[in-house]
């Protein structure tokens, strides 16, 4: 279905090439992986297949791309969509509509899809990514997860042979992006659709996708079975990938010598958290451990008492956009030197959360107090001066044409005196390790994340707020803002972060707040909830990898959240 030979291509004004003499062939009824760090050439590629390059991006173009046997490069733009339909990255950018069904049948009229056809397409195809309820929504209402259901709703409709999607879970919940993919597969082995998928979430990769390609750079350094590439492992982190935590947990196992007999080499690969725990299984035999719940995991609690005053707090605080409340009953207290996950699924009310904790909304009944001050009664420009906040798209929050200047627009703003700003940009670009003079919207979407988070971190805020803040970011770019997050918080700095990735939620976040349909329903010590499997489900989430596998193996290894526990509780287990 897509041959691609000897593919070099780069960008107008590029100074080294995107993407370095790639071949590979994907075959018809394919379901192929794309992964590999920021600036490796993920989306590239993707742009390669359904034609945007040549087509809309200009630059050097050599060698060939074919689908279906037709050349890209000679094929019209127009037709070439009919047969593949994309999934961008930047959701935003794929928006026409002011209603999600005038989204869904923009595509339809325009390719001229039969009237009598349309009606059945639309109401299909919302059910089939289960938002029929969002149908005569106003797009401008929805949240980031919900307009990326919609988009691809919009696409399922034309019903293409090829579907490319450039991280198309990038903003979604863990449960809502297992339905993508169990979608994507449904659509694979039923309908014999080629699915070709960037993404950076590579445990959803390893279970679903049959191939997978690893970019490092603008080449591709793998191509193959999902288990065979696997193998790579080291290679795959030298390159900035984060592999599964299954798969580190049975490479560790390998080495210090716990793994049964027969299971090395290839064999050791686990492409999920049921593989890993029928490897433990074999490991530990019938042999159990009876060990005392730890007291951090005795449970979540709607009323965690502290003698401080908080620097945030909700008082029966109530939101609304239109005429349905879309958060409701909100009683928080958010103390000095907090870290704060804020965690549900799509549409929950996280991030409306988010904007009322600095100003940006106002509650519609309720209090919410900041530093003791409500935020009925002060500007968003001094309640700023106090609190940062990280938006969920950093675009909308840049407006400056050189790095410097964004790391100085916010400083100055603030009244920083102007031999003070000098100071703090320049040890920030040091810090980050910026080009001061570049212009922001030359950078790729996770340096623009990262330089976000910078002028935040110049101004030194008393709270961050962070509203899913490594959406986008490759394995290197997370851990690194993560960690200048961390280090943040452990200066004094208040953190509250929305967040989807629970292995992120797990390393960094002290405490819990779930969300679901614009409620709390529980909040505590961070590995409290991630252990309470039943306020995980009402949520639709899931809770991190290796916690999977020491759920299915039995109470022996209750408590355990990360592979060093893991291989500590086996070896307890084997020696008792």
């Amino acid at each position: 279905m897509i041959e691609i030979q000897e593919l070099t291509f780069k960008y107008n004004g590029a100074s080294h090439n995107a993407l370095e003499n790639i071949s590979l062939e994907i075959e018809k009824g394919g379901f192929v992986g794309i992964i590999g760090e920021s600036g490796a050439g993920k989306t590239t590629l993707c742009n390669c297949i359904n034609g945007l390059i040549p087509h809309h991006y200009t630059g050097d173009f050599y060698g060939s791309v074919k689908v279906d046997g037709n050349d890209t490069f000679d094929i019209d733009a127009g037709k070439l969509a009919l047969k593949v339909g994309s999934v961008f990255q930047d959701i935003e950018s794929q928006l026409t509509g002011y209603f999600v069904e005038d989204e869904i049948l923009f595509g339809l009229e325009n390719f001229g899809v039969a009237a009598d056809q349309i009606e059945n397409r639309i109401s299909s195809a919302l059910e089939t990514l289960g938002i029929s309820e969002l149908r005569h929504r106003e797009i401008s209402t929805l949240s980031g997860g919900q307009k990326q259901k919609v988009v691809f709703a919009a696409i399922l409709a034309l019903e293409p042979e090829v579907l490319v999607l450039d991280e198309p879970t990038g903003e979604l919940d863990p449960a809502s992006s297992v339905q993508i993919f169990a979608l994507l597969k449904k659509l694979n082995e039923e309908k014999g659709i080629t699915i070709v998928i960037a993404e950076q979430k590579i445990m959803l990769l390893c279970e679903y996708v049959k191939k997978l390609i690893v970019l490092e750079k603008g080449t591709c350094v793998h191509y193959g079975e999902i288990r065979s590439t696997l193998t790579h492992q080291k290679e795959m982190e030298e390159a900035g990938i984060n592999c599964p935590r299954v798969l580190t947990l049975t490479g560790k196992m390998e080495k210090e010598n716990l793994l049964p007999a027969g299971c090395k080499g290839e064999k050791r690969i686990c492409l999920n958290a049921e593989e890993a725990a029928q490897i433990v299984k074999k490991v530990v035999g019938n042999k159990t451990l009876h060990r005392a719940v730890p007291e951090a995991l005795e449970g979540p609690s709607n009323n965690a008492t502290t003698t401080s005053t908080p620097v945030l707090e909700f008082q029966n605080v109530a939101f609304s956009y239109n005429e349905t409340a879309n958060v409701q009953n909100l009683n928080v207290q958010i103390h000095k030197g907090d870290f704060t996950a804020i965690i549900g699924s799509n549409g929950a009310g996280k991030s409306t959360f988010s904007k009322l904790c600095n100003g940006l909304l106002k509650p519609s009944m309720g209090d919410v107090l900041v530093l003791g001050k409500n935020t009925k009664k002060e500007k968003v420009s001094s309640l700023a001066k106090h609190i940062g906040f990280l938006f969920q798209n950093p675009d909308r929050q840049i407006c400056c044409s050189t790095v410097s200047e964004e790391i100085a627009f916010s400083l100055r703003n603030n009244k920083v005196p102007e031999a003070e700003i000098k100071t703090r940009v320049e040890n920030t670009i040091k810090e980050f390790g910026f080009n001061p003079d570049v212009e922001p919207f030359n950078m790729s979407r996770g340096q623009r994340q990262r330089l976000c988070l910078a002028c935040l971190i110049a101004l030194n805020p008393e709270i961050l707020i962070l509203d899913e803040p490594t959406t986008g970011l490759d394995y290197r770019e997370c851990m690194e803002v993560m960690e200048k997050i961390r280090q943040l918080n452990r200066n004094g700095t208040t953190v509250i972060m929305v967040c989807h990735d629970m292995e992120v939620v797990l390393d960094f976040a002290k405490k819990i707040i779930v969300m679901n349909r614009g409620e709390i329903l529980g909040e505590g010590q961070a590995r409290a909830v991630l252990s309470d499997s039943s306020l995980l489900q009402r949520a639709r989430l899931l809770p991190p990898q290796i916690a999977q596998v020491a759920s299915l193996l039995g109470s022996s290894f209750d408590g355990i959240f990360t592979d060093d526990e893991m291989i500590a509780r086996i070896r307890e287990i084997k020696e008792a």
